[in-house]
């Protein structure tokens, strides 16, 4: 009876007091590196793969668009779907998943088995990244929460630099069709990363026994501090997908070389990753929701500027600006996200956070590029910037609505 007793206390502990011990930490930071990894070696290998097999730019447009549709479109009941079976088992199925599917790429040479293959990973990869957001975000809160989040964007945002590098040496020396196998053994790393996290989040975070899709996701936007979170998640993609499309195109069309203009965007992602750990420090002395509203103000300054700082190296000081947007911006957000829902719905807030930011990462170009091509980057930069700041400006509003803490 006694041991017994002793189990069930052991099994009623909070899996955030297991996960509190250094290397268990580092572990689910790591899972930071796969989900926004997995999209900076997608955007730059399977271009070059269908330009190798004979395919105009108009496809390679639409092989890269369908994916995003497709996870702004799941990410909502996939999150709802996290709730029920709890991150760590989302991660492992949506890294499981993604290495096949990605090792694939390496054997597909028609535009239907790319499509085909683009969709899956659509349907996959939200799982694996969204379950590791709800998974970090859960960890510890307070000021240990904003570095819990913080070093997720650190691994995240290191990823970024670092993942298109090793596919890009792989398809120099093997070719694009190989370089895929590299691409799906960086995947499958995190494949051993998922087991290795402790068994009893799931145990413990799978609250939720309801089925919940898109209408429950919807639902939550009547809560203001979700509101407040989707409008400045929105802001964050507008941002970043106006200025990463369409500055190093600005830098090039005045007389910048491509591989200048490439280190523009490096010292973006370098930033960003060097800002992402000091999170926690920062929310310490400055309210979240003001401080993610802040960095993204920065990042619209970028915006704004850009067309008068268009060479090299006056253009540091605007990817230094959309860097701390981009490096503070996602570990507050997810504070904020922790803080707004009850932990059996954190994995469809997050959802609907990753569908609003497919939307918006998808609008900007086209919509950019249609100002661009009627007016001139001296007008679609600024306007960009401005539309980020509306976005901002309608969260601090609703912030300013409620009382601190909310």
């Amino acid at each position: 009876m006694i041991l017994t007793r002793l189990k069930c206390a052991r099994s009623n502990r909070s899996w955030s007091a297991v996960s509190l011990t250094i290397n268990r930490r580092q572990l689910a930071y790591m899972t930071g590196g796969f989900g926004l990894g997995l999209n900076a070696m997608m955007s730059f290998l399977l271009p070059l793969r269908a330009v190798d097999l004979g395919m105009s730019i108009g496809v390679i447009g639409v092989l890269l668009g369908v994916k995003g549709v497709v996870e702004a479109v799941t990410s909502i009941p996939i999150g709802g779907l996290i709730d029920r079976i709890g991150p760590r088992r989302a991660f492992i199925i949506g890294t499981s998943g993604s290495t096949v599917v990605v090792a694939l790429y390496g054997f597909a040479t028609t535009i239907p088995a790319l499509l085909l293959l683009q969709v899956t990973l659509g349907a996959l990869r939200p799982m694996a990244w969204v379950g590791s957001q709800s998974f970090v975000s859960g960890l510890r809160d307070g000021p240990d929460g904003a570095r819990d989040t913080g070093r997720l964007s650190f691994a995240a945002t290191g990823a970024q630099i670092i993942a298109p590098l090793l596919v890009g040496f792989g398809a120099q020396r093997y070719g694009t069709g190989p370089a895929f196998f590299i691409f799906a053994g960086y995947c499958a790393v995190f494949i051993f990363v998922g087991f290795a996290l402790p068994h009893g989040s799931d145990s413990r975070s799978a609250g939720s026994t309801k089925r919940r899709g898109l209408a429950a996701g919807i639902k939550l936007l009547s809560n203001r501090a979700v509101r407040v979170v989707m409008s400045l998640s929105a802001a964050r993609l507008w941002i970043n997908g106006a200025w990463v499309s369409f500055f190093p195109l600005l830098l090039v069309t005045r007389g910048t070389s491509e591989g200048a203009a490439s280190t523009v965007v490096a010292v973006m992602a370098v930033v960003g990753t060097i800002l992402s750990p000091m999170t926690g420090r920062l929310s310490q002395r400055v309210r979240v929701e003001f401080l993610a509203a802040f960095s993204l103000s920065c990042g619209a300054l970028g915006l704004i500027l850009a067309p008068l700082l268009s060479s090299v190296p006056v253009a540091y000081f605007s990817a230094c600006l959309v860097g701390i947007g981009h490096g503070i911006s996602l570990p507050t957000l997810l504070v904020l996200i922790g803080r707004a829902v009850p932990s059996d719905q954190r994995g469809l807030a997050l959802g609907l956070r990753s569908s609003v930011n497919q939307a918006a990462a998808a609008i900007a170009p086209p919509v950019i590029a249609v100002v661009v091509g009627a007016t001139a980057f001296s007008v679609g930069f600024p306007l960009a910037g401005a539309v980020g700041l509306l976005l901002i400006g309608s969260a601090v509003a609703t912030i300013q609505d409620e009382p601190p803490g909310f």
